[in-house]
This record gives C-alpha cells, structure tokens and sequence, in this order.
C-alpha cells in the first residue's frame, strides 16, 4: 500500500510518500536538476544494528500558515517507536527544510539507536554530475585555508567522503563545511570562467560530527549523510530529534549556488541582525596575550572609541581560571562592570571569551565535581574537557554563564575551545557511553547556547572553536557571526572570508586581523563579516592610528552593501606559502538590484606585475561608473565591456585596490 501527500508553493512542491515500510522524499522545482530530485528514503534508523520498519501510519497533517508544512507520524513493527517527519516550504524562496523526531512508546528495554541518517538525495546524472563543497579550517591539514572543491561523480566510483561537525583545530585530515551543492554538468575549467547548470544545494543542521558519502552509478548521483558514533538509548519522555537540513533549487554557476543560500538563511535560519550597522568593528585583547588588567584596558577602551571601534572584548585571561567564569580579582579587583559601563558610555557593546567546554584542574568545579571531566591533560592551554552531554554539568555552565551576563553587563560572547563537541566515554554520566558525539552536541552545546540566550535576549553569541572547526548549519541558527580561520596572517585571513563565503553569508566570516595595519593588511580584512582587531592598539603610532581609522571608514561605508549583496568570486587565492601567500586574487559584492558594486584586488608576493579581472554579475545592457579608490582612475564602461575585457591593475608586491562601481544607465 502506498500513501502520499504533496506539499505546494508557487512553483514549489515536496512529495513524500509512505510505502515498503519506509518513508520517502522529493522535492519537484523547474530548477532542479531534471525538474526534481527522486524518491528517496528518509529517517532511516538503525536499533540494535538493525533497520526500523515504519510498518504503521498513525497521521498526517498538514497546514498552510505561516508556511506549507506536513508531519507525518508512523510506528514501528514493535509497538516501542513512534516517528513523525516535519516537511515545511518557504515564500519567496525554492527551499524546503525536514527533520525527524523519534518518541519511544512501547515497554522492555529501551531501544538503542544506533544509525540515524540526515539526508538521502538522488538526482539524475545522465549529463554528468558534480559536488562542491568548501573545506573547514585546520591548522596542520592544508594551509591553503577554506578551498572550495568540485568532485566530479563518476559512475561506479567509491564514493566520495566528507566529515562535517566539530572537529579539533589539529586534526589531520580534511573536515567540510556542512553545505554542499549538486549540480548538473561535469566540473569547471576555471574558476574565472565558470559553467552554468541547474542544482540544489543543502545545509546540514547538526553540530556533531557526521560523515557524508557521494558517488554516481552512471544513471544517478547520490549523497547520504549519517551522523558519526551514535549509540543512543531511547527513553520515555525523551525524544530523539533526527537532525534537520534544508534543500534549495538553483539554476547558475556555485555563486549563484552561494547567493540563494544566503537569501535563504538569512530569512528563515540565522538569528537576525543584532543591530542596522552589524557587522560591527570590534577590538579583542589577544594582542596583549594573558596579560590583561583593569587599568590596562580602561585605557585601551578610550582608544577604542577614537579608532571608531563598536565593541570590546576581553579575551582569554580575564577569569580566574579556565572553568571559572568569574572576573580574575588580581586583576580585575572590581569585577567586569567598570569595564563594560565605560564601554557603554562610550557607545560601544562590552563582551569576554569562554571556553565553553573546557576546565582547568584548579577551578573549583573541577575539585566539587571531577567526574565532569572527560579529561585532565592539557586540552586547551593547559584546561582539561568538560563533558557538555551530562546533565549537571551542563545546567553548571549555564548558571554560570548568565550570572557573568547579569553581574558584569555583558554584551557580547565568543564561544571558544578545542572541538566543544568533545568524545566522552564515561560510564557515570547521563549520557550513554559511546553516546557523547549526539548528546555533547544536541543535547548539551546547542541548548547551552539556546538557554543562555533565551535568558538574555540582547546577547550576541560568536562562534570561534579555536578556528573555524565547526562551520555548520546548526551553529549559524545559533550563533550570530562565527570566525573562520583563527588569528592568522593577512593572505590566510582571504581565504577564509573567499572560502566561506559561498557556503555562507558574508557576516559568518569573522576577521581576526593579527599583523600591523597597513593600508594593504586592513584592506585584507575589512570585506565581509566583523572586522576584529587583535592588537596592541593602545601602543600603536600615529600613522598606525590614522590609516585604521581610514579602513575602518571603508569597512562602516561598505557593510551594508556587502551583507546583502551577492558575492562574485573572481580570482581565488590558492598559494599560502611563506605567511605572505603568492599571486593575485579578487572578490567581488553585487547589490541585489545591480546598481552598484564593489570589488576588492589583491597581490600578495610574485605574479605578473601587471593582471586583468573581468567582473560578473552586472546588469546587462547598462553601464557603470567605475572608480578606483586608491589610484584615482575613473572611467564609464558597459557591463559587456566590463565582463568581456575586464579591468587591468598594475599592483606592487602587498598592494591591493577597491574598485567602486555604480550604475549610470539602463
């Protein structure tokens, strides 16, 4: 017997069907490769090793407002499950989002699950097929940070792998961002020439770790994505949430991939913008290492104000240790509030860095509640882990963490550590043994965050994890902005914003600007997502002083059209050799309505002396006023010309550009 229900919107439908005890999926769009994707089965789950037979269905509903939605809810052969799968589609956007949620309801032992999958996805390949995704950062794996990859799926090949989630900044093989798109057509040539094609594209929304597979069998291209190391006892009252991921249509070049993605998200997944001028500027103590103090950086606060600065923060070395998220008194006798009062005062937000999933042995949880840690040895400057999975240590930090919001006036938190979805084995926690890569992650980081912002509505939460190690769909419905790479040399610095910028918007590419400011390093940093000095700002010259305030004017007149613009990637930089990187590269933001645009051109050491850009994503049949701000060249050019012949610079080794362009006809 086969049942089915069919979601529509606009041009928009999802298909899903009940049959051969199993669910099954498709999403029909003219987009789409081939019009729609195929059924395929969803919430495959795995008990005691073997899979679950939907073989009941109890109901189904659907509903129309605010958004076309479908639940569905089937049971099990044994009587002991219950599942019911959420469809939803959205106005105005060519994207439907699903996720699962498992009930136990029969009697005996509680059923062990242990294989859940996220997503299972086909779509034909008879003109050839190929995957893009960009890689996460990791300090020893590739130093070329945040490469964008396509993976030609050819037929009856072994499937290609990506781990996606958390993962330490030192592990040694790749790790992915959790997006990807599938798009019709073998691979590109060239990324300044880029080919067109119809695709999806899809954002996992699970902060552990999980392992996708994609390979083609010649008819069709398929990707499977399971969560990794799951053995989770299913309890009464407890429902197991299968984790969710949203799919979209797209006919276009990865930019295009890109671009509906951020649209998307920003309307229906991030949390929204704090304020009209995010992302803001901002000042972390870092430069100043551990070596922080009241006076010290009261001082620093009034330079911070003269430099245009919108927020403070104190990074690690303003607690008493590692797990003790109260104000040092040594150096900051008074606590916190003097600090974030005048930063108020002053019109800036006031914010500190956590470690949020690690302990040090001598905080005072750590002697109360050793049992909490996973480990003792030197995890993250000499901090032990926390287990975020166990009940009583979770509800610690949240404690924790909203009375130093409450107590201090706190504004702004970096979540940081080394992989905050930690591997915890231990037979004393309330989780299971085995279980901790699900329960340290939905279970434990993600409602810390949502806890701790619940309870403080004004905050803005920044994900860091020692780099960006966990570049996921769920964090960015959590987290406000997050880094990208960690704080690291200019060149470094371009290829996370170039990088993540296709997987997500420019406000997810946090700049931790390390070198001295220069007019080419600032200029290095100030495309994109918020723009944080990690200086000794206080100790800077006068020239220094004058040349940041310049950028920061740049960076403040450009945010805006930057955030809600769509991103062209031009020339990517690929050489991250000897800290300065080689060659040239270039990025480019469209306004929506293409009437204006602005591009930014790089040269790190070598490469021609002289190099010609051709910009993308003009309106056709119009022409632009072109600006170079640094040289002072102005010239009137079609969107043709622009496009065909391109722009040629003549740049010194660390020298760069901003080309300003408006429309002045059509």
């Amino acid at each position: 017997m086969t049942t089915a229900w069919r979601l529509e919107l606009e041009a928009l439908s999802c298909r899903v069907e009940w049959r051969d005890h199993q669910l099954w999926w498709q999403f029909v769009h003219p987009s789409a490769p081939g019009g729609q994707t195929h059924l395929t089965p969803i919430s495959a789950v795995s008990v005691d090793h073997r899979p679950v037979a939907w073989t009941t269905l109890v109901d189904a509903q659907t509903t129309v407002q605010p958004t076309p939605q479908l639940a569905v809810t089937v049971e099990d052969s044994s009587g002991r499950l219950r599942l019911t799968r959420h469809f939803e589609l959205f106005g105005g956007h060519a994207f439907a989002r699903t996720w699962g949620i498992i009930e136990r309801i029969g009697g005996g032992e509680d059923p062990l699950i242990d294989n859940a999958a996220i997503l299972n996805l086909s779509i034909d390949a008879g003109r050839g097929a190929t995957l893009f995704h960009v890689e996460q950062f990791s300090w020893p794996y590739n130093k070329d940070f945040f490469r964008h990859r396509q993976i030609p799926l050819f037929g009856n090949l072994a499937p290609y792998e990506l781990r996606m989630g958390s993962f330490p900044a030192h592990y040694l093989a790749p790790t992915s961002c959790a997006w990807f798109s599938l798009r019709e057509g073998w691979h590109d040539e060239s990324d300044e020439s880029p080919g067109v094609g119809a695709g999806v594209v899809v954002g996992i929304e699970f902060n552990g770790k999980s392992r996708l597979h994609a390979w083609s069998n010649a008819q069709d291209a398929i990707v499977e994505n399971c969560i990794d190391d799951l053995r989770h006892p299913l309890k009464h009252g407890e429902p197991f949430e299968v984790p969710a991921f949203f799919i979209g249509c797209y006919h276009g070049d990865w930019d295009e991939a890109g671009f509906v993605t951020q649209r998307f998200a920003e309307d229906n997944v991030h949390p929204p913008m704090p304020d009209d001028r995010y992302p803001w500027v901002q000042y972390n103590s870092w430069g100043y290492g551990q070596e922080i103090d009241e006076a010290q950086q009261m001082a620093i606060l009034e330079r911070c104000a003269e430099l245009g600065i919108e927020v403070a923060i104190l990074d690690l070395g303003w607690a008493r240790t590692i797990g003790d998220w109260r104000p040092n008194p040594a150096k900051f006798p008074r606590g916190l509030r003097p600090l974030s009062d005048r930063a108020h005062e002053l019109g800036m937000k006031f914010g500190v860095h956590v470690a949020i999933a690690q302990m040090a042995a001598d905080a005072p949880a750590a002697h109360e509640h050793p049992e909490w840690l996973v480990f003792t040895g030197d995890d993250y400057f000499g901090a032990g882990a926390i287990c975020l999975g166990h009940d009583p240590c979770r509800e610690w930090l949240i404690d924790s963490l909203n009375r130093l919001i409450e107590e201090n006036g706190i504004d702004y938190i970096i979540q940081d550590g080394e992989d905050v979805v930690k591997r915890c084995t231990r037979d004393d926690h309330t989780h299971a043994p085995g279980n901790s890569n699900y329960a340290c992650s939905t279970q434990g980081l993600d409602q810390v965050i949502l806890a701790v912002r619940k309870a403080n509505p004004h905050l803005v939460w920044e994900n860091c994890e020692d780099g960006g190690c966990m570049l996921t769909y769920r964090m960015a419905r959590l987290c406000h902005t997050s880094i990208t790479v960690d704080n690291i040399a200019a060149y470094a610095t371009r290829q996370g914003v170039y990088g993540a910028s296709y997987a997500f918007s420019p406000r997810y590419s946090v700049r931790y600007m390390q070198d001295d400011p220069t007019p080419y390093t600032l200029r290095s940093s100030i495309f994109g997502g918020p723009l944080i000095l990690m200086h000794r700002v206080g100790n800077w010259n006068a020239q220094q002083v004058a040349d940041t305030k310049a950028a920061i004017g740049q960076y403040k007149e450009l945010r805006t059209l930057v955030r809600e613009s769509k991103i062209i990637h031009l020339v990517p930089p690929t050489r991250n050799v000897d800290h300065f990187g080689r060659d040239w590269d270039a990025i480019q933001a469209v306004s929506l309505d293409q009437s204006r645009a602005v591009v930014m051109v790089y040269r790190a050491l070598g490469g021609e002396d002289e190099r010609t850009i051709r910009l993308r994503g003009l309106r056709a049949g119009t022409s632009y006023a072109v600006r170079h701000v640094d040289s002072g060249q102005v010239s009137v050019r079609s969107a043709e010309s622009l496009h065909n012949e391109g722009v040629t610079l003549a740049l010194t080794e660390l020298g760069s550009e901003m080309i300003k362009l408006e429309m002045v006809s059509g």
